[in-house]
């Protein structure tokens, strides 16, 4: 079991929990707090521009509105509950600087702390896994906005072009899901992997 600042005399207090890679906090943190908002912003302007415009400028100016409206309301429930979950994660290290138990002396409080935070952790990990698909749908709906936004209409001028560039945006979009749908299962088996590697590691040290 991992040790923390307090010492051998609380490990048997110390339920440990802690994301797999250990980088991906800071990766869901980038990604909800500088991203989704940039992204939200471009949904929405984009949105204004389809609502402006006359019938004939857009192929499907309603089904492409609602479409930007709902890539809006995604990735702006990503951010939300990102905030959410950000407040039940923290480490052994920050409950050893808030509540230093070598001061307190009490073995039962220290328990109840780090029960606490492996509760915590539950917690942000469902909220954050919310979170996280919210912004991987968020990106193929606002793929698929743009997509229609880019089909030509009848009477567009050079229809050709466009046609193109929204052929190039669903081609995108159907490698992001491709691409996120691989990240969750190399999540998956990467966790599972080194967790029982961890495992393994511990009984050996215990029968040693």
């Amino acid at each position: 079991m991992p040790q923390g600042s307090s010492g051998d005399e609380f490990d048997e207090f110390s339920p440990l929990q802690q994301p797999t890679t250990l980088g991906y906090v800071f990766s869901t943190r980038d990604a909800h707090t500088i991203a989704a908002p940039l992204l939200v912003a471009a949904a929405l302007s984009l949105a204004g521009v389809v609502a402006g415009a006359s019938d004939a400028t857009f192929r499907w100016p309603g089904p492409t509105l609602l479409l930007l409206v709902i890539t809006s309301l995604l990735l702006v429930a990503s951010i939300q509950l990102q905030y959410l979950a950000r407040q039940f994660l923290y480490s052994r290290a920050d409950i050893d600087d808030w509540y230093p138990p070598g001061l307190s002396g009490q073995k039962k409080r220290y328990q109840l702390l780090c029960k606490w935070q492996g509760d915590d952790y539950a917690t942000w990990k469902k909220f954050n896994d919310i979170s996280v698909m919210c912004f991987n749908v968020g990106t193929v709906f606002l793929g698929s906005g743009i997509f229609a936004a880019l089909l030509p209409a009848d009477g567009n001028k050079q229809p050709g072009w466009r046609l193109v560039a929204a052929c190039l945006v669903l081609a995108a979009s159907v490698a992001d899901v491709v691409w996120t749908l691989w990240l969750y299962r190399w999540n998956t088996v990467t966790s599972l992997e080194r967790g029982d590697e961890l495992a393994n590691l511990e009984e050996e040290e215990e029968t040693s």
